[in-house]
């Protein structure tokens, strides 16, 4: 009955553990507690300890339930604190910023259960549970290993019961070396040596509420410190206190944490030993203010206690360079009722050691310097070195131009034109004699701030003059003028001449540089010989006396009798088939296949083919047993680059495909004509285009038959090798018969006119 009322209680407990988030819950908490306190000794039998009274925990809440009086500060005089309030200015608008501190928690996991290594130090508490490794050499070795019962007490053989709950590990040391020296003299007589260690360390029962992810009790290790314990707990909501997080033991806060401190400094909190029972709680943050603009952590801070503006800026990390902290933006809502906007000259509030109260809410803007720079000077253009320099009063163009690194040799000095700005920022233009002002010993012009020192380039005046040369060399182009550049230089600069220059003379084309009397006039030719030596000799050619002068034309010519071989293909049936190079511009067909040994007995000259490759023109049809029979016949044409001739063996079929039933290839018959091969083919389809057949000779001709009244012949016979395609419709066609009987009946007549009129003129 009494572990079911236990079990109960410990239910109880947990469930209302999980739903306390507040200081009111913690009365019941500890009335749940010290239920579950006096339950476990009663089943014990054992002495119950002393409680004390829930009144100092009551009074404790009652203290912090109360929320801090914050009420609007009581300014005397502005100039005091350096604060002006602008009824009508735009309130500071709220960005979406961080809370600060609160990124250390984003991952902490609701499973944190870190495993703790290393060495204690000899402050630990030590309590029932903790395993000690006592260990003794020299004259006496031993070893135990003891866990601190319950009563807070080990037992050693030899030795007896020793009492450590309560005790540091420094002070155990102490009273195991004077309890043990009592055993082992050699202790005493420093002829042995005692060491203890922790071995395995207690667990202790923690509660941690409020404002965490996850509230409850946790079994932990002793060394566990409190801000370990938010880890436990889940990490933090958002709207947690940082700066006032408080560890209860026996209903009394004994200590009150300052995440702050962790964050700012890295203090861990070590010095706060938890034990068994203790609370952490974790209230809600009364006191938040937003700080953006010009400081180099912009964020949502929690304050405390009485700190200001200067606390505020201290823990956003100071303020930018570009910060203007004379005119500082407080944006407030009074009360719920009242909104206003203070401006804090923070300059004057530092000088005057004072600060600025703030109130929950607030949000506090800095903003940046929006001014130019206004103390410089300006040099554009072709000079080495910086092109800012810092103003001075007093600054002129001569001391100026003495802290310039050095002047470019295309400087133009002899106007330079300074550009300033007047106090209402137009622009007032200044042209001065650069040249002159250096020379003289006590002339200068005076410089203002912001001038720019304008210096032009002499090739942007007077941009460099170009010589053109076009044809027979190697990199024709337009070229730089230089100075005392002469037709062999430039001839030489372009690569020299090419395999196809005719170097004898080249041609100059020279411009006017005014025109004379004669209007009509554009251009002066001259001619002037060169040769092909590049070396410089001291006995000068004409076209090394020869100088350029800006914009000349130079025309090297081609050598029109220059060129490489023209080479021609010949293959199939002739006897040295190969390529051959024509010797002259006459060659013909005919005379090619002559060189090439003639043809021979199987050749096939009804299918000889010839291929132009020349612009692309591709197979010409040539009937070749014409031009061997007369050589004269216009197909013998003359022969051109790349020109081929294929004569084939002797061919034996007919190919005939298309609009036919079996498109193949048909055995020839001499004589025979194209409805023969049509038949032998199958015949035409029921799509085929009988009226546009159209054969290929093997040598490349192609025809159609042509039609004379009612009948069809063909203009050219048909050899092997040839082929006969038959168009295919897409649909057929409908026969118009009344067409056609009309046009039958017109023909007809046509004809008995032409013999009726023949008739008559006869007789």
């Amino acid at each position: 009955m009494k572990k079911f009322f236990i079990i109960s209680l410990l239910i109880l407990f947990g469930i209302t553990l999980g739903s306390a988030q507040s200081i009111e819950d913690l009365q019941k908490l500890e009335q749940l507690k010290k239920q579950l306190e006096k339950a476990g000794t009663t089943m014990q039998k054992s002495q119950a300890e002393k409680i004390p009274q829930v009144k100092n925990l009551e009074q404790f809440k009652e203290k912090l339930s109360q929320p801090p009086q914050i009420g609007s500060p009581k300014v005397k005089k502005a100039d005091t604190i350096a604060v002006k309030v602008e009824k009508k200015a735009q309130p500071v608008k709220k960005s979406s910023l961080p809370i600060f501190g609160f990124d250390v928690f984003e991952r902490a996991r609701i499973d944190f259960n870190p495993e703790i290594y290393g060495p204690v130090d000899e402050n630990y508490p030590l309590g029932p549970g903790d395993e000690l490794i006592i260990t003794v050499w020299g004259e006496v070795e031993l070893r135990h290993d003891v866990i601190i019962n319950r009563d807070g007490q080990i037992f050693i053989d030899n030795v007896g019961l020793i009492k450590l709950a309560g005790l540091t590990l420094k002070q155990a040391h102490k009273r195991l070396f004077h309890r043990m020296g009592q055993s082992y003299s050699s202790l005493l007589n420093k002829k042995a040596f005692l060491d203890v260690s922790l071995g395995k360390l207690r667990s202790i029962r923690l509660y941690v509420i409020g404002d965490v992810r996850s509230p409850g009790i946790f079994t932990v290790p002793a060394l566990s410190s409190p801000l370990q314990m938010l880890f436990y707990a889940g990490g933090l909501r958002k709207t947690a206190s940082l700066r006032n997080i408080k560890v209860i033991r026996n209903d009394r806060v004994i200590a009150t944490l300052d995440f702050y401190e962790f964050l700012k400094k890295g203090k861990e909190f070590s010095n706060v030993r938890l034990q068994t029972h203790d609370v952490i709680l974790v209230p809600t943050a009364t006191k938040r203010v937003t700080m953006t603009g010009a400081v180099r952590k912009p964020a949502i801070f929690e304050l405390k206690g009485k700190e200001g503006l200067i606390d505020l800026i201290a823990l956003a990390g100071g303020f930018k360079d570009n910060a203007y902290i004379e005119n500082i933006l407080v944006d407030r809502y009074l009360q719920n009722k009242e909104h206003k906007l203070l401006s804090v000259n923070f300059k004057r509030l530092k000088s005057e050691h004072e600060n600025f109260p703030l109130m929950d809410g607030d949000v506090i803007s800095v903003p940046t310097m929006n001014r130019d720079a206004q103390n410089f000077i300006t040099v554009n253009g072709p000079i080495y070195g910086p092109k800012k320099f810092t103003y001075y009063p007093g600054m002129t163009i001569k001391k100026l131009m003495s802290e310039i690194d050095s002047l470019r040799g295309d400087a133009y000095l002899q106007r330079v034109q300074i550009t300033r700005t007047l106090p209402d920022l137009r622009k007032q233009l200044y042209s001065i004699n650069l040249a002159e002002l250096l020379k003289s010993p006590t002339a200068d012009f005076p410089l203002a701030p912001q001038d720019q020192v304008n210096i032009t380039s002499s090739l942007t005046l007077f941009p460099p003059d170009s010589v053109i040369i076009r044809g027979a060399v190697n990199k024709p182009g337009t070229y730089l003028l230089k100075k005392d550049m002469t037709l062999k230089d430039l001839i030489f600069e372009a690569g020299g001449f090419r395999k196809d220059a005719l170097i004898t003379e080249a041609e100059i084309s020279r411009i006017f540089p005014f025109r004379p009397g004669d209007k009509n006039k554009l251009a002066r030719i001259i001619h002037v010989s060169i040769d092909s030596n590049y070396t410089k000799n001291l006995i000068s050619s004409e076209d090394e006396q020869f100088f350029l002068e800006p914009f000349d034309n130079i025309f090297i010519r081609r050598n029109s009798d220059w060129e490489l071989q023209r080479n021609v293909t010949i293959q199939g049936e002739v006897q040295n088939p190969g390529t051959y190079s024509l010797k002259n511009k006459t060659e013909r067909i005919t005379d090619i296949i002559a060189r090439a040994g003639g043809l021979k007995p199987t050749a096939y000259l009804d299918g000889a083919r010839f291929y132009r490759a020349h612009e692309g023109v591709g197979q010409i049809g040539i009937d070749f047993k014409e031009i061997f029979k007369n050589p004269n016949d216009p197909q013998n044409i003359i022969l051109q680059a790349g020109d081929r001739i294929v004569i084939p063996e002797r061919m034996f079929t007919v190919r005939v495909a298309g609009g036919v039933n079996f498109p193949n290839s048909v055995l020839y018959q001499k004589g025979k004509g194209v409805g023969y091969y049509i038949k032998a083919a199958g015949g035409f389809t029921d799509l085929a285009d009988k009226g546009n057949i159209t054969i290929k000779l093997a040598n490349g001709k192609q025809f159609q038959p042509k039609r004379f009244l009612f009948w069809k012949y063909l203009p050219e016979k048909i050899t092997a090798g040839s082929t006969i395609y038959v168009p295919v419709l897409a649909e057929k066609k409908e026969i118009d018969w009344s067409g056609a009987i009309r046009d039958a009946a017109a023909i007809m007549s046509s004809i008995a006119t032409t013999i009726l009129i023949y008739d008559r003129f006869v007789k």
